[in-house]
């Protein structure tokens, strides 16, 4: 899990929360583990 976390936090919109409002957050972490979870298949 610590892993995962570290991994979103090389996001920087993730690790900065540049969104307002939590909807719009925890979208934008959903799209980065879908992105994060497609390339450790194509490995």
């Amino acid at each position: 899990v610590e892993r995962c976390f570290n991994k979103l936090k090389n996001a920087r919109r993730v690790a900065t929360r540049y969104d307002k409002t939590a909807e719009s957050f925890l979208g934008f972490v959903d799209i980065t583990s879908i992105r994060l979870w497609i390339r450790y298949l194509s490995t």
